[in-house]
């Protein structure tokens, strides 16, 4: 009997350890851990050793020993024969599961002890809680929505009603349970008679698994009748089974009440309505004007963008032809006569630019007033004789905001369409004012925008414009003159510019009677911006400076690299940006960037601007484009810092601008110099004084040029050393410490190259310049030396020779 009561502890030991659930067993009296299943220990982390010395409330962190210990004393004492309670367990490496306990007071052999079997209950819990939140937010959804609905099971026995389906019928859930819905709401006409459940819409919805919908009527409780809207649909299980039905219901009283009083108002308001729609019928006419006008502003942007490669192609091959023929050669008048059909191209895109509102414009502050009396010699000379000429400027006139000179074209241009207007005789009266749009003028005038302008305006005592043409006189191309003797885009330019500038233009006429244009341009508080008349311009030459030039259309490219270089420039170029931006990192010295705006590619060239002046802080940037498609262009202004060379453009105004932009760069360069004896600095001062001192090793075979470049150095106030050869240079390097090599290429006993390579090697602080009369690319293009190298084209002057010597000491 023994052996088998033995036995029989063994195997129960056994099941136990092996058990899935955790089991725990520990004393009575130091409540210290006996007996731990291996589920127990694998759940908690713990071996059996450190189990051991562990008690209950070790591994349940929201109880502490004086919690466990009352909560246990009904066992203790009797009054429980066994516990029953959730708590936490805390692993070993400190996270926690939920426990559902079962703890029990045993005694054996005459020992108390306690035995606690546990489940872990973690999962259950996450899914309890996830299903609470779930009907919770289901109950919530389904109490407060004014929609009634009622659910339907299998027998079309009513399951489940909300709040809003019992404030509908008048009905309790509880009165409803079991029966069918048809039966408690839905039984009777409203004229008595039964109503059929076979005819109910609603119930078919069930037995014909088809979603219904429509609009009856139901009994209510107190047995009075109301409209309702409905919505029935088949309620499927997981396995896609129909088990019953869903019903939306909604009380329709107010809906027909408002349906007929919404017939009866649309009615009563089809006169005013037939009023408005003319109305609207008027502003829809400005609108689809302006959204035309719009179109085709899009469209004449990017013809002109085309059309200005395409002159710019063709005028700098015609300027370079021209150059080389001689000045008696009669081929010489035909290109003249090209290069002005080039130019009036160029007044084309030009226009078309303007009406498309993709001209780049400078506005500033400036005076109507000012700008028209200082017109009044041209607009007589222009108008002639037989048209007498009246302007009225109101006193405390405001200054707008826009382009002055392209506000000057706009007089202009209304002038001559005046003139023409009243065949050359009659009266132009031009006035200027303050005025303000008001939000009513605004609302019957699309894209106007109330508020403060200044308003000029041109009338003449012409033929007037009939009205059925009036709304036409805008666009592009239109004209009521004879042909040759318009374009049509005097005022589609005029339309353009002010609708860029942010204004508003006005046409008023009588056949007969003459008419009025009236041109509105935004005011601005700041004061007026006189511009100063500048020199007449000149063609300034290059001195092999490094241009790179980035365009993506190759004969545009092929042209501008003849022109650059015969202007004196070397160059460098690039289909797009990605390829010009390599090219910057290789580390060639590069003095200044010409790009196109519009080109393929991933980078775009402001960015490419942007990136290169990071790399090469001193580069000049120049942009070209016959349309800016507003990369560079935004609210109709160029962007702050932005240097464009609009297409076409001329040899003279291409060696201007690169020429102002590199001369800007130089003396950006040129240390900061203390005042002059009047107390001001000049860049005339920083020019002498910038580079003055300099150690110069001057390299030149020829005697009369040596001695000439020498006095021209030393009047510079620098330091001179002369040498004839390549021998006499390398002896005088090892004696003194250069700033800058200036030699020649062609010497007694060898290239300049060659010392130029042995200076750069040994002594790589020193600057070099090459003075010669090759092609600056032969030598720059050397990847050894032709990054560090200035080039000083002969014959030069003192003025380039400063210049050289400058850009020669700021770093590549």
């Amino acid at each position: 009997m023994h052996d088998m009561v033995s036995m029989t502890s063994e195997r129960l030991g056994v099941i136990v350890e092996g058990s899935a659930s955790e089991a725990y067993v520990f004393s009575a009296d130091d409540f210290k851990f006996s007996f731990v299943n291996r589920a127990a220990r694998e759940n908690l982390g713990f071996t059996v050793e450190e189990m051991q010395n562990l008690t209950p409330w070790d591994i349940k962190p929201d109880l502490s020993r004086g919690e466990f210990l009352a909560m246990v004393d009904p066992l203790i004492v009797g009054e429980r024969s066994e516990l029953n309670f959730e708590t936490v367990h805390q692993r070993k490496d400190g996270s926690c599961y939920t426990v559902a306990i079962h703890l029990q007071l045993i005694t054996a052999d005459g020992e108390k002890i306690f035995y606690a079997a546990v489940r872990d209950v973690t999962h259950q819990k996450q899914t309890e809680e996830a299903l609470k939140e779930a009907s919770a937010r289901l109950d919530a959804i389904l109490s407060n929505t004014t929609m009634a609905i009622f659910m339907m099971d299998d027998r079309q026995h009513c399951v489940f009603m909300n709040k809003a389906a019992e404030a509908l019928t008048g009905y309790k859930f509880e009165e409803t349970v079991g029966r069918t819905l048809h039966d408690v709401v839905h039984h009777t006409h409203p004229d008595g008679r039964h109503f059929p459940i076979e005819e109910c819409e609603i119930d078919r919805a069930f037995p014909e698994n088809n979603q219904t919908q429509g609009e009856e009527t139901f009994v209510h409780k107190d047995g009075s009748f109301y409209p309702v809207g409905f919505t029935a649909s088949p309620m499927k299980d997981g396995r896609g089974r129909t088990v019953g039905t869903v019903i939306e219901a909604r009380d329709l009283t107010d809906e027909l009440k408002a349906r007929n009083a919404e017939l009866a108002f649309n009615n009563a308001l089809k006169t005013r309505v037939e009023e408005a729609m003319a109305e609207r019928d008027r502003l829809e006419t400005q609108l689809v004007q302006a959204q035309k006008m719009e179109a085709v502003g899009q469209l004449t942007g990017g013809v002109a963008h085309d059309f200005n490669n395409l002159l710019q192609v063709i005028g700098g091959n015609l300027q370079l032809l021209l150059k080389e023929l001689p000045l008696d050669d009669p081929k010489k008048s035909r290109v003249e006569n090209a290069m002005a059909g080039v130019s009036r191209g160029a007044k084309l895109t030009a226009q078309l630019l303007a009406f498309g509102r993709q001209q780049p414009l400078e506005p500033k502050p400036n005076n109507i007033g000012r700008l028209v009396r200082g017109m009044d010699d041209m607009l007589r000379r222009t108008l002639g004789e037989a048209i007498e000429v009246e302007t009225v400027i109101s006193g405390g006139l405001w200054n707008c905001f826009a382009d002055p000179t392209q506000v000057e074209n706009v007089i202009l241009n209304l002038a001559i369409n005046a003139r023409d207007a009243m065949d050359h005789r009659g009266k132009l009266t031009i006035e200027a004012g303050n005025a303000s749009l008001d939000d009513a003028y605004a609302d019957a005038h699309p894209h106007v925008i109330a508020g403060q302008y200044v308003m000029f305006a041109v009338t003449d005592t012409g033929t007037g414009i009939a009205p059925d043409i009036i709304e036409k006189v805008f666009d592009p191309f239109f004209t009521t003159k004879a042909t040759g003797e318009g374009t049509g885009l005097g005022l589609s330019m005029v339309y353009g510019f002010v609708k860029q500038s942010g204004g508003h233009i006005k046409i008023y006429s009588e056949e007969g009677q003459g008419t009025t244009v009236r041109v509105y341009l935004p005011r601005t508080r700041k004061e007026e911006e006189i511009e100063q008349i500048l020199p007449a311009a000149t063609t300034p030459p290059g001195q092999g400076e490094i241009i790179l030039i980035v365009e993506d259309d190759a004969a545009v490219r092929e042209t501008v690299v003849d022109l650059l270089r015969d202007l004196g420039y070397s160059v460098l170029t690039a289909e797009n940006a990605d390829n010009a931006m390599a090219i910057i990192n290789s580390g060639l010295k590069i003095d200044l960037l010409f790009t196109d705006v519009v080109m393929p590619g991933a980078l775009r060239s402001p960015e490419l601007a942007r990136m290169a002046k990071e790399r090469l802080p001193h580069l000049g940037v120049l942009f070209t484009s016959g349309y800016t498609q507003n990369a560079i262009v935004h609210a109709g202004r160029l962007d702050d810092g932005v240097e464009l060379l609009s297409k076409p453009y001329t040899r003279e105004r291409l060696a201007q601008k690169i020429h102002e932009i590199l001369d800007r760069q130089t003396l950006a360069c040129a240390p900061d110099m203390p005042a002059n004896e009047e107390g001001s600095s000049s860049a005339d001062s920083a020019k002498r004084d910038a580079t003055a001192g300099l150690q110069v090793l001057l390299v030149e075979d020829d005697v009369l040029i040596r001695m000439a470049t020498a006095d021209m150095l030393s009047d510079m106030g620098h330091e001179v050393t002369e040498a004839g050869d390549i021998a006499e240079a390398k002896a005088c390097l090892g004696e003194c410490n250069f700033d800058i090599l200036l030699t020649d290429l062609g010497l007694p006993d060898g290239s300049g190259m060659d010392l130029i390579r042995h200076t750069t090697a040994q002594f790589p602080d020193t600057a070099i310049i090459v003075a010669s009369g090759a092609d600056p690319q032969e030598y720059i293009d050397d990847k050894e030396v032709g990054p560090r190298l200035t080039s000083l084209t002969k014959p030069y002057d003192q003025a380039t020779l400063e210049i050289a010597l400058r850009k020669s000491l700021v770093p590549a």
